[in-house]
């Protein structure tokens, strides 16, 4: 991240380089190297970390992993956002994105279960998928024995997590399953279209994520070039009639911002409420560095504000 137009991307390379990291590159390094080399980049931008709230960590019976965080603001149950990290599928991980998901619940009063999920290539679609599944199937069953409220929930996510908290939604709505309150989509990797405007602007390396490598992300996902058209495995070509609604927000220097411009294009036409944010001037990923970049604590703000105008919407019921 080294345009010299753009002076968010030189901070935060320039920060980057003061604490002795770098971003990961999958492409050119050993997968294991590489995801060592995620977690030590992602670090920086956790601290410091939100003081107080309640941190627990679960597992369900299939093995999902569920950090919980319940926030000080919590008077009685508290409504729940499933969150999944991004990361490509393949990168990172509840521990990446401490900061964010703490920082959605000390400022919404919704506790923030942050959904661990299995990497590819080791698994591929829909493995993550059914986790995702089954992390809000498992933790909504139990809401009173941890002081939640599993009737008020919403999904979110980032980049691949984005993808993930779309197509759990879209695939409860198939199975005529209730549905969150809320989608929460930053960033998110939606489609394998890699011939877009926003990719070939932006997709060549001088602003983080490459085109090139969101190729590679889509070949350890989906096991076969046919599933990248599949809609659990790409939202963008899903049917997303009666969704609920869904908060977009992109990143303006990400490759991957006309995956969010299309979906909300798609989602206007479909009837479904949502609202599009673009946030100039950042790349992807900017949410996680809220502490030096003010431009993603304004947009933390933002979806905060969604969370807590949902709230008080009446709770939509169905079967389970």
């Amino acid at each position: 991240m080294t345009d010299p137009h753009h002076p968010h991307l030189q901070s935060l390379a320039a920060y980057a380089a003061r604490q002795g990291v770098a971003p990961a590159d999958p492409l050119r390094q050993p997968l294991l190297e590489a995801r060592a080399k995620a977690i030590a980049y992602q670090s920086i931008w956790n601290e410091p970390l939100p003081e107080g709230g309640r941190h627990t960590r679960h597992t369900s019976p299939a093995g999902t992993g569920i950090d919980l965080y319940i926030p000080d603001e919590a008077r009685g149950p508290a409504p729940v956002l499933f969150y999944f990290h991004g990361g490509g599928f393949a990168l990172n991980s509840v521990e990446t994105h401490r900061r964010l998901t703490r920082l959605l619940a000390q400022r919404s009063g919704w506790a923030v279960a942050a959904v661990s999920y299995d990497l590819a290539p080791e698994a591929r679609f829909p493995r993550q998928l059914i986790q995702a599944q089954d992390a809000i199937d498992w933790l909504r069953e139990r809401a009173a024995l941890l002081g939640l409220d599993g009737g008020r929930w919403a999904v979110g996510g980032d980049s691949a997590g984005a993808n993930l908290a779309l197509a759990a939604t879209i695939a409860r709505r198939d199975k005529g399953r209730s549905m969150p309150a809320l989608g929460l989509l930053f960033y998110g990797m939606f489609s394998a279209d890699l011939d877009t405007p926003s990719h070939r602007a932006f997709g060549g390396g001088a602003f983080g994520l490459t085109t090139e490598r969101v190729d590679w992300f889509w070949s350890q996902y989906v096991a076969q070039l046919a599933e990248r058209t599949n809609p659990l495995a790409a939202p963008l070509y899903a049917d997303l009639r009666g969704l609920p609604p869904q908060m977009l927000i992109a990143a303006g220097l990400d490759c991957l911002k006309d995956d969010s411009v299309r979906l909300a294009d798609r989602l206007t036409a479909a009837g479904v409420e949502s609202r599009l944010q673009v946030v100039e001037g950042v790349p992807h990923s900017f949410m996680q560095m809220s502490a030096v970049l003010e431009p993603a604590d304004r947009a933390i703000d933002d979806a905060v504000a969604a969370l807590r105008a949902v709230r008080s919407r009446p709770i939509a019921v169905a079967a389970e």
